[in-house]
């Protein structure tokens, strides 16, 4: 398959409009710079003019359409790079009139005449990648020697009425405590209506100094606690290191329905239309449903759930006189949300989508299996280990380490058959046979092959047991 043919199949399978590879920083936590050899990944010149009608025939005018990310093996670059840059958002609104935009960009080219411009254009929104608000900061992490665009393009961007995500990669053994923390309040003052802060990745081939220290997960969670007194908009990390299914929110995003209802960080969505969300994922989108929802919420108070004050959106306080059982002693209180377009306001961590579990009993019973093993990510191991405890099959859940990658790597999306080989290995040393291996589809792509272009049923081969992607 040539790159344009991948192309095509990134827009009909993802509704993502790849524009070209080009990128114009050269970010020190940029993942290309520390792959190992063997992985594959192609490169997409600036598509022409013919392509990117093709590929608009491609694209889901009722679903969101995302450019400047990336979902398959295509190195998806800085899209504004593009000559034609915003030729092709015009053309993108002229074919798709009500169709939502996001675009991903690092916003050095992000001018005011650009955002006027966009701002035009809507609805759309904005991924803005800042990662330091200070000029030596971007230049140190991402090689920005003319850092004013991007440092402005926040105020710009909230001026224009064009809603916008900030994120930042958290390097601050690089740039200081100083520097991460003024990047947030200063995304969130601008506007923001979430913080997405990355905690960076680092392979066994990665340089030195981006070896960060241990214990920085738990140093950036304890900052961001503190963020969060001074500040309304949510502050993500990504990825989640979760125990539990529990639905509890991480943040309302200002001036949305769940933000003027008077839901926060930390309540427990019990239920959303008197049906039970079995993780933060269901919770989520059911409650971005539009119409009206009714929410029954648990209040944290201290280290437990209590009672809350019921508030309805046009804040009418009644008395609490409901309770749920489950969890078990948490008094819950009633919100109603009108939910547009828009959705909820409601942000969570991922955790696992339940429905994913029809699909391990499928799988278990095409193949009669007594004991069936799940080789995941130890990031997910917690959480998948719950979720499939409420299915009545002989399922255990094995932690595969990134031995491909190595380095602080330990996400399921990175993990190669080599990793899932040498897991099962470990795993047979200690057990008896198993009659069946599952492994997370998210590792493998459109044909069944990994990074390094193995095919998932090598393993079976290898085996001599079924194996089955979900």
């Amino acid at each position: 398959m040539d790159n344009f043919h991948l192309a095509l199949m990134t827009a009909s399978r993802y509704n993502i409009l790849p524009l070209t590879s080009t990128c114009n920083l050269g970010c020190l936590f940029c993942s290309h710079r520390q792959n190992p050899p063997g992985v594959e990944t192609w490169r997409l010149q600036p598509l022409k003019g013919e392509e990117i009608d093709n590929l608009l025939d491609y694209l889901d005018g009722d679903r969101k359409i995302v450019i400047g990310e990336s979902a398959t093996r295509l190195i998806e670059g800085e899209p504004l790079t593009h000559p034609d840059f915003l030729a092709i958002i015009r053309k993108v609104r002229r074919r798709f009139p009500r169709a939502r935009l996001e675009i991903t960009t690092n916003g050095t080219l992000l001018t005011p005449n650009l955002i006027r411009e966009l701002a035009d254009l809507q609805p759309l929104e904005i991924n803005l990648s800042l990662n330091s608000a200070s000029p030596e900061g971007r230049r140190r992490l991402m090689g920005d020697r003319n850092p004013g665009a991007a440092l402005q393009a926040p105020m710009a961007l909230q001026q224009a009425g064009i809603i916008y995500q900030g994120s930042l990669v958290a390097c601050p053994w690089l740039v200081g405590w100083d520097d991460f923390r003024e990047t947030i309040l200063y995304l969130a003052r601008a506007g923001a209506r979430t913080i997405r802060v990355f905690l960076p990745g680092y392979t066994r081939l990665a340089p030195p100094e981006l070896r960060f220290p241990p214990g920085l997960r738990r140093q950036i969670e304890e900052e961001l606690e503190q963020l969060r007194s001074l500040t309304d908009v949510p502050l993500l990390l990504e990825p989640p290191l979760l125990d539990n299914l529990l639905p509890e929110i991480e943040g309302a995003i200002p001036g949305t329905p769940a933000a003027r209802a008077g839901l926060k960080r930390g309540d427990l969505i019990l239920e959303i239309d008197g049906q039970k969300p079995r993780s933060r994922v269901e919770a989520y989108r059911w409650a971005a449903v539009p119409g009206r929802r009714r929410l029954l919420v648990g209040r944290h108070q201290g280290k437990n759930y209590g009672p809350a004050e019921i508030k309805l959106t046009g804040g009418q306080q009644v008395k609490n006189t409901r309770s749920c059982s489950e969890p078990e002693g948490i008094r819950g209180a009633l919100y109603e949300l009108e939910v547009g377009r828009e959705g909820s306001g409601l942000t969570f961590a991922w955790d696992f989508d339940p429905d994913l579990l029809p699909e391990v009993e499928k799988a278990c019973r095409r193949h009669g299996a007594r004991k069936g093993l799940i080789l995941t990510s130890r990031l997910a191991v917690a959480v998948i280990k719950e979720a499939v405890a409420r299915l009545s099959l002989s399922l255990e859940v094995v932690v595969t380490p990134s031995r491909f990658f190595g380095g602080s790597i330990g996400c399921a999306g990175l993990l190669t058959l080599a990793d899932f080989q040498a897991a099962w290995q470990d795993w047979q040393k200690n057990n008896g046979p198993a009659d069946l291996i599952i492994l997370p589809s998210i590792a493998f792509d459109y044909r069944g092959r990994d990074l390094v272009g193995e095919h998932y049923l090598s393993l079976a081969a290898s085996t001599g047991v079924p194996v089955e992607l979900v």
